[in-house]
């Protein structure tokens, strides 16, 4: 049975490339139906809208001539020339005749794929790929979610040819998720690290911290306890909460607390108003099977299925890592963003699937971007509470506009509003306001 809202498409040549692409744009994004028909289907129809995704120009159809990307299998440098007109920025431009110049297809596959990562690419100390390689930030549009506009594009042609064709409105919602690297500063930690840190305190001359130490083990809060102010925000909010807790084993770039009672306690409070997910260890990248140990564990506490997670550094490798993922049962990653640039890494502002580029197929995996996170702000860029904001209002109205999903990374040790975190408690809740 044809559904009333249809949008027949027609390519000479269909590939699991296209076939995700169309779904992305197509249901995902714009939330309606199409179906991919032969030429002789495509020319007859005149009830529906039409796509002609075609080097050959068909009557009564929207024509966008295809770049050879999404009839390709492999992964090659790509020749990339990017144009911006009114504010969007266009590449692989195929036909100056046709109603789109750009493939808008094959751009929107060359982001959504994170195409340009299986690349040789320079990396940074953690071997990650950073927004300064990325092609958004080399053309000026990292904070532009390019593929939620190139599909109001295709939104607006479909509407000049059926005014009457009827697409779902989307809102804008927004999600706000904590990750848990160091549950406590002090609290919960074996004798041997607090005497390690106190000596290291003496020594440094960082009196701030001897005096937090000292303060703690009389009975003052520990200043990492911001749970209770994270819940009342969220409340007032009614914004939805994931924690990603790291429970993985020490190590350099691993410091959070072992597995004791102290954490058991902490990870089943915070379950009874939020949703956790799993923050697999900076060492699980190099030993894999340590992500389901981890995930085992957490598992365990909670006494239910673990299905979200985020990787601890945004270290990641594609297609490696998601694929790993997988296998261990995650249903929805929340890694996709730049450690060092705020904005949209994959030019998406809603979840999208995931598409393994070197199989060419599309996997069982989420994948829900975010576009901010504090460290990001505090440590890459360098900005003031005051200067945060000012960002963050900026990439807030360009997701509202778009009716996308705003996703913030903040951590529970960034809200203790003191020290070199004095002021962030405000910008979180400005955040987290209408």
């Amino acid at each position: 049975m044809i559904e009333k809202t249809m949008i027949y498409i027609y390519s000479h040549t269909v590939t699991s490339r296209l076939e995700y692409t169309l779904e992305v744009l197509f249901k995902t994004i714009l939330q309606v139906a199409y179906k991919l028909v032969d030429k002789d289907t495509f020319k007859e129809n005149t009830e529906f809208p039409k796509i002609n995704y075609s080097a050959e120009k068909l009557e009564g159809s929207i024509w966008m001539q295809p770049h050879s990307l999404l009839f390709e299998t492999n992964s090659k440098t790509q020749d990339i020339a990017v144009t911006h007109q009114k504010e969007i920025p266009y590449f692989f431009k195929t036909n100056a005749i046709a109603d789109f110049q750009f493939d808008l297809f094959a751009s929107s596959f060359y982001m959504l794929s994170r195409y340009e990562e299986y690349l040789p690419f320079s990396e940074d100390e953690h071997k990650r790929f950073t927004a300064h390689e990325s092609l958004a930030y080399k053309a000026n549009f990292l904070q532009k979610p390019v593929v939620n506009l190139w599909a109001k594009q295709l939104r607006d042609a479909i509407l000049d040819q059926k005014p009457n064709f009827l697409f779902p409105t989307r809102i804008f919602t927004q999600l706000n998720t904590i990750d848990v690297d160091i549950a406590y500063s002090f609290k919960g930690k074996s004798f041997v690290r607090q005497l390690g840190g106190f000596v290291k305190s003496i020594f440094t001359f960082n009196f701030y911290d001897l005096n937090n130490r000292v303060s703690c083990f009389f009975g003052k809060k520990d200043p990492y306890d911001t749970y209770e102010v994270i819940k009342e925000i969220q409340e007032s909010s009614n914004i939805d909460l994931i924690y990603f807790f790291q429970v993985g084993k020490q190590g350099i770039y691993d410091k959070n607390l072992s597995l004791n009672r102290v954490m058991q306690k902490l990870i089943t409070k915070v379950s009874k108003h939020a949703k956790v997910g799993i923050h697999p260890s900076y060492q699980s990248n190099s030993e894999y099977d340590l992500v389901n140990q981890e995930k085992k564990s957490l598992e365990k506490i909670l006494k239910n299925p673990i299905t979200k997670s985020r990787q601890h550094y945004l270290k990641m490798t594609f297609p490696t890592t998601y694929e790993n993922l997988i296998s261990i049962g995650i249903k929805e990653d929340h890694t996709l963003g730049y450690p060092d640039e705020i904005g949209f890494r994959a030019g998406m502002a809603i979840p999208f699937p995931f598409f393994n580029l070197e199989t060419n197929t599309q996997r069982p995996l989420l994948l829900v971007p975010f576009q901010i996170m504090e460290g990001t702000l505090i440590n890459y860029m360098k900005l003031t509470p005051k200067e945060a904001l000012f960002q963050i209002e900026n990439i807030k109205k360009t997701i509202r506009d778009c009716n996308g999903q705003l996703v913030s990374i903040f951590h529970n040790s960034s809200l203790t509003d003191e020290g070199e975190f004095k002021g962030w408690l405000a910008v979180y809740k400005k955040l987290l306001s209408n």
